[in-house]
């Protein structure tokens, strides 16, 4: 695998919460919240059953780790990550490419 060709992410998500232990009255109970949670890694496979997110990669190209499998119904948002360098030289190459054209930056 090409872990180049795999994005990097923070994928929000709802998962299950044990929020009652011991007595509780059925209204305490039926305000049990459900857990937001987050991961962070390569997304490895995005289909309509689930989303695979790796958290860790060795160099030798056929291994992975900490890997976590999560239903695609119980995913809120996925965000790509992009490293801040590569954030930089895109700013710097679209203000590169107004001042060639003559664009008025806002």
């Amino acid at each position: 695998m090409d872990i180049n060709t795999k994005p990097m992410v923070r994928l929000t998500w709802l998962d299950a919460q044990e929020s009652c232990t011991g007595w509780s009255t059925v209204e305490e109970m039926e305000e049990s919240p459900l857990a937001e949670c987050q991961e962070v890694g390569w997304l490895i496979v995005d289909n309509d059953e689930k989303v695979v997110i790796m958290r860790s990669w060795n160099d030798d190209g056929a291994h992975g780790g900490a890997c976590i499998a999560i239903p695609q119904t119980w995913v809120l948002r996925t965000e790509v990550l992009v490293p801040v360098d590569d954030v930089k030289e895109m700013v710097l190459t679209d203000l590169e490419d107004c001042i060639e054209t003559d664009w008025e930056i806002h």
